[in-house]
């Protein structure tokens, strides 16, 4: 599979739920996504996993995470200054093409925003 101009070996992915037994195992936090990220980037060149820092509604934020099925969402509510993003792993779930949708959407909605602020900000600085 090609995935972001990467040929992926499927192989070399985490299940999903092999992905989650191993968070269940060893801390349902960001710090134990870091191993995962480097194995990942070890064998892509990339992470294959991002954090999406804006709210769904639900959730404070969530982590986008390929895997052999497709892609996870692994959101989470709460940060700790040890471990990071605390996941909600009874939230996880895989993406489908809405939901994905919906987040591409949000993301240009908050992006837009935030750039028109910024270039205003910038505006009123000059002035």
């Amino acid at each position: 599979m090609k995935f972001i101009g990467i040929e992926v070996d499927k192989k070399k992915l985490y299940s999903k739920q092999a992905l989650l037994d191993y968070l269940r195992e060893n801390g349902e936090n960001d710090r134990v996504l870091a191993y995962i990220r480097t194995e990942y980037f070890d064998a892509f060149g990339n992470e294959m996993m991002w954090r999406y820092p804006i709210s769904d509604g639900l959730h404070t934020g969530t982590f986008i995470v390929l895997v052999k099925e497709g892609f996870i969402s692994l959101p989470f509510n709460e940060i700790d200054v040890e471990d990071y993003e605390i996941l909600d792993l009874e939230d996880a779930a895989m993406f489908d093409e809405d939901a994905i949708q919906f987040f591409i959407d949000d993301w240009k909605l908050f992006s837009d925003d935030l750039m028109e602020a910024m270039t205003d900000i910038k505006r009123i600085l000059a002035e």
